[in-house]
């Protein structure tokens, strides 16, 4: 029976990457209907805010509303960290290829090591530091051929990155407090008002863009319920069983689901040289993953 259970863990973990690698192929196909950025993020978000409060609501068990202090942090937290995080991301591949960008945005447990150094005295062990110049070394493999990345694509994956960093040093602490469906409902309740503020107060010269055909507004739908919140639904239900060092592990397979599905439905090509570096960035999230697994007792997540 435990290994069943195991096993349900692992397949809703990988359920879970296969969404969110799906993200850039609907994000895309929107663009191609006459949507921009902030026009897809708003009715992700949204969608996903209304979903996750159903879910929320009739998921088994009673789940407490938290104080409003923590209700304020949390959407704070997706109004100003995951909000761009997304934005930046899903604006750099408008004109770049996701499997390049998935690897250099992996960058971030770089940024998560060194601020967290910084500002909290987390000193990072050796295994972490080889981890991370792996990683890094990665990133530059994949980035230093002519024609992979512009540089405005790839300043706008970095501050995806630092972006995502701040939210997740930050939501460390906050989703401790509350369960995860709780927090994720305010975390993207809270993106999605950025971003309907966004629309309502932008300038006529970046206007909003939503698609012209319905087709678009289908892959918008498919991006928001399948790579939204079906894609953390399961990541929660398999974190559940595994615990969360494990479940990091299993996830390390997310960049490479995104540039499979870059290849096959994008019509992306990736040369030698970007998987000579996807290799490095893969391996050693794997092999980071695989050290905090055997230092850490795993913790399940009632």
């Amino acid at each position: 029976m435990l290994k069943n259970q195991r096993l349900l863990g692992f397949v809703l973990v990988l359920l879970s990457s296969l969404g969110f690698s799906l993200a850039p192929t609907f994000s895309k196909r929107s663009y191609e209907s006459g949507a921009n950025t902030v026009g897809v993020l708003i009715v992700r978000f949204t969608v996903a805010a209304v979903l996750m409060l159903l879910i929320r609501q009739f998921s088994s068990g009673q789940r407490v509303w938290p104080q409003p202090r923590l209700m304020l942090q949390l959407f704070l937290l997706g109004a100003f960290g995951y909000s761009g995080a997304a934005f930046f991301y899903f604006t750099a591949i408008e004109n770049m290829s996701s499997g390049v960008s998935i690897v250099i945005w992996y960058i971030y447990p770089v940024f998560v090591v060194l601020i967290g150094w910084a500002l909290f005295k987390t000193k990072p062990k050796r295994q972490t530091i080889f981890s991370l110049v792996s990683a890094m070394i990665g990133v530059a493999i994949t980035v230093g051929q002519p024609g992979n990345a512009t540089t405005k694509g790839v300043i706008l994956i970095l501050l995806s990155s630092l972006s995502y960093t701040f939210y997740t040093l930050s939501g460390s602490r906050a989703f401790k407090k509350t369960d995860l469906y709780t927090g994720v409902t305010f975390v993207m309740a809270g993106a999605a008002t950025a971003f309907w503020m966004y629309w309502l107060l932008a300038p006529s010269t970046t206007p909003v863009l939503f698609p012209h055909h319905m087709v678009g507004w289908l892959w918008i739908g498919a991006l928001a319920l399948f790579a939204t919140v079906l894609s953390t639904a399961t990541l929660f239900a398999g974190l559940k069983i595994l615990g969360p060092n494990t479940t990091s592990v299993v996830n390390t397979v997310e960049p490479v689901l995104n540039i499979v599905a870059g290849i096959l439905f994008l019509n992306e090509v990736f040369s030698v040289q970007q998987a000579v570096g996807a290799v490095f960035v893969v391996g050693a999230l794997v092999y980071l993953g695989v050290h905090e697994t055997r230092s850490q007792p795993p913790v399940v997540l009632q």
